[in-house]
């Protein structure tokens, strides 16, 4: 028989072969199946009597006299497996009916410590265990061995095909492989399939395989499936700008399939939004005018039409902004309209923001859920009932892991492993389904670990296949402090980065409040030490859904989340511009957001200056009839948006202070020759005209090109005179 591992995890403290592939998710075009991933015969089919071979190879220890292999499968006896010294590791072959088994390494009679941290891992009461999947030697398997794309869009890939242990050859009448759209032909030489396809359109394929052996059983993956971009450049998530929508406030098409709900104040009431409405502006060019390429949506799925009480006061509330899940699997029906389902909408808009290079990034809540959903209703002990954050006895801090934001929100308690897999499977099958790109992981500190490692792992594994690369990112709202509590998340093994809240708040008071750019300074060397290599994946931002609006934030004008706070720029005649202040003081933040290293995030109605107090205020319904104030911000948002789109060292170069007082500021990012760029702020009230000695290593002479306003200036002996009107800035774009 042959049997292709779906994880070889080098770990450095443990090597796990599994005889495995990794489960197909289900298309959009069908129906999902839903069989419950924590039950293998439910799942596959499994003979209750079916054992598959599975080994198991620990390169660690190697000076001891006696390493066995303890888990649920022996009953925790640490000997009943004895491993043996070969080819510079502990090894065992074991037999074992599919499933996940809590396990772990036994040195010399003592059990090991905590799993390492890049391995799957399995919780048994209160102990973390290394994970050991067996999947169900039954039936076939599919494993990517190759798989290229050329920048010309030349699509090659060899696929092996997995013998069941009933040792079967694959059926190649049927074998299907699609590439998008297009049927691809392939070829088959005993158990290898290798095909070629020439892509012509640029944009984003699905490449979908589904085959049966000679007796006519289907593969574990079906279909295996691949998510691939053709792009005339090769894109990294380096070259983001993000842009968060909430959907339910930023732009209706058609008519909404279901109106506002009963008893609700207007303000935390539904108004319409939708998919289709996100579907017009990306057609419209609207993101391409703001250099945006990253759209991050609000949860997408199906929510309660509950009216609930909020946390913090005795209003009611609706779950327009879609934190209140229902269904793992299905889009939000009121974000379809009366011609299209949610699912079908979202599909569409997700279809029209990847024909335009645009990437989605989808919101996932996974440490609640509503007490509707279908995990409480189909499993009532998975919905975890403890007490309400902030509550006397439970702090947010004392009770950071289990205490529940609301009393109709109960946790997922991540150390049942019945729910990792189930809530992993169903992101998976999510994320095929609409095809996205990214992931944010919502409330990422309150939950264990294992949940984002689980499901970062299987995305590396997809990415191990050829997929192209996904980002995770998540969100741990600390304060200016907080960077240690944010890296405790970050790994390759977990999330890819976080939102950097400590920066948030020097950039809100410099820009905002007459702090000194010294501040700023001593913020970004903070995230650049604390953060290390991944300091350029981080997302730093002025404003999101859970803070109030920068505008109303340093106007100091808010009347409450259920007040009545103007909208100053959206005052004023049509013709106009009478609020210049705002507009200097919101593009420079923009500015200084869109020129450090990181993934910029502008948060939707930022770029016209929308008002609004804490929650649901800061979440007002997008504006698109524009007067002269909000025309004018849009414009020098869009100015920046295409500034860091065409210059390289925007996005990649090294940066670096090379002027500095309270009210001037210059620093430079260096990505090597013809990649550098010069960035100057003067938030003073008064011109400002100062000598700055450029990095030694450009030379003595450079050409600086301020791609905002197309002003020349010239570095002679590494020193550039750099003049600025009050609350002005430039980008320079420099050439040797």
């Amino acid at each position: 028989m042959n049997l292709t591992p779906r994880a070889l995890l080098a770990t450095g403290t443990c090597l796990l072969v599994l005889a495995t592939t990794l489960t197909g998710c289900p298309r959009f075009e069908d129906p999902p199946e839903r069989p419950d991933p924590t039950d293998p015969n439910q799942a596959n089919q499994v003979d209750p009597s079916l054992r598959c071979p599975v080994e198991l190879a620990f390169p660690e220890a190697q000076d001891a006299s006696l390493v066995t292999v303890a888990g649920a499968f022996n009953d925790w006896d640490i000997t009943a497996d004895e491993m043996t010294r070969s080819g510079g590791a502990w090894r065992t072959e074991l037999e074992l009916a599919p499933g996940h088994y809590p396990f772990k390494f036994v040195i010399d009679g003592s059990y090991e410590g905590d799993p390492p941290p890049f391995v799957y891992t399995h919780w048994s009461g209160d102990v973390e265990n290394r994970n050991l999947i067996v999947e169900n030697c039954s039936r076939p398997g599919l494993t990517i061995d190759d798989l290229q794309i050329s920048p010309t869009g030349l699509v090659e890939g060899t696929i092996l095909f997995e013998r069941s242990l009933e040792d079967a050859p694959i059926n190649p009448e049927s074998l299907q492989i699609t590439l998008g759209s297009h049927t691809v032909t392939p070829d088959i030489s005993g158990d290898q399939i290798t095909f070629s396809h020439q892509l012509s359109d640029h944009g984003k394929y699905s490449l979908r395989v589904r085959a049966r052996d000679e007796d006519n059983r289907p593969t574990r993956q079906n279909p295996l499936w691949i998510p691939l971009w053709h792009e005339e450049e090769q894109f990294h998530w380096f070259d983001s700008t993000m842009y968060l929508i909430f959907t339910d406030r930023f732009r209706t098409a058609g008519q909404s399939p279901l109106g506002p709900i009963d008893g609700v104040p207007s303000i935390a009431n539904y108004k319409g939004g939708n998919f289709g409405g996100i579907t017009e502006a990306i057609d419209e060019g609207y993101f391409d005018d703001l250099g945006i390429n990253l759209l991050w949506l609000n949860p997408i799925n199906e929510n309660t039409n509950l009216a609930q009480p909020g946390s913090f006061d005795d209003n009611v509330y609706t779950a327009y902004h879609g934190y209140w899940t229902v269904d793992p699997l299905s889009a939000e029906t009121r974000f379809g309209d009366t011609e299209r389902s949610g699912d079908e909408a979202l599909h569409e808009m997700i279809q029209a923001a990847h024909d335009r290079g645009i990437r989605v990034m989808v919101d996932l809540v996974l440490n609640h859920v509503h007490q509707e959903h279908i995990y409480c209703q189909n499993y009532p002990n998975w919905c975890q009932i403890t007490c309400v954050c902030g509550d006397f006895g439970c702090g947010w801090d004392e009770r950071t892991r289990d205490c529940q934001f609301a009393p109709y929100l109960p946790n997922l308690n991540y150390r049942n492993h019945d729910i990792v897999e189930r809530v992993v499977e169903d992101a998976l099958a999510l994320i095929e389904k609409f095809d996205i790109d990214a992931i944010r992981i919502d409330a990422a500190k309150h939950m264990e670990h294992v949940i984002m490692r689980t499901l970062r792992l299987r995305l590396n594994e997809l990415e191990a296949q050829g997929a192209s690369p996904f980002y995770v990112i998540g969100e741990t709202f600390t304060g200016e402090d907080g960077r240690d509590e944010i890296m405790a998340y970050v790994a390759d093994w977990e999330l890819h980065s976080q939102f950097d809240f400590p920066l948030l708040y020097p950039i809100r008071r410099v820009f905002g409040h007459g702090a000194s750019f010294q501040e700023l300074e001593t913020g970004l060397n903070l995230s650049e030490a604390a953060y290390g290599e991944t300091y350029p994946w981080h997302s730093p931002f002025v404003g999101n859904h859970d803070i109030p609006r920068f505008v109303t934030e340093f106007v100091g004008n808010g009347e409450g989340p259920f007040g009545s706070t103007p909208d100053l720029m959206a005052q004023g005649p049509q013709s106009t511009i009478t609020e210049q202040w705002i507009i200097d003081r919101v593009s420079m933040a923009h500015a200084f957001l869109y020129t450090i290293p990181g993934i910029p995030l502008l948060y939707y109605g930022d770029e016209i200056g929308l008002a609004g107090d804490h929650d649901p205020d800061n979440r007002r319904r997008m504006q698109w009839d524009l007067n002269a104030n909000q025309q004018a911000l849009l414009s020098r948002l869009q100015d920046l948006g295409q500034a860091r789109r065409a210059l390289p060292a925007l996005r990649y170069g090294d940066r670096q202070e090379v002027w500095i007082d309270p009210d001037f500021y210059v620093y430079v990012r260096d990505d090597g020759p013809g990649r550098r760029a010069v960035i100057a702020l003067n938030k003073a009230e008064e011109p400002r005209s100062e000598g700055v000695l450029l990095p030694s290593a450009w030379g003595g002479s450079a050409t600086l090109t301020d791609h905002l306003s197309s002003t020349v200036i010239q570095a002679s002996d590494g020193e550039v005179t750099i003049s600025l009107d009050p609350w002005t800035y430039a980008i320079f774009d420099v050439q040797e």
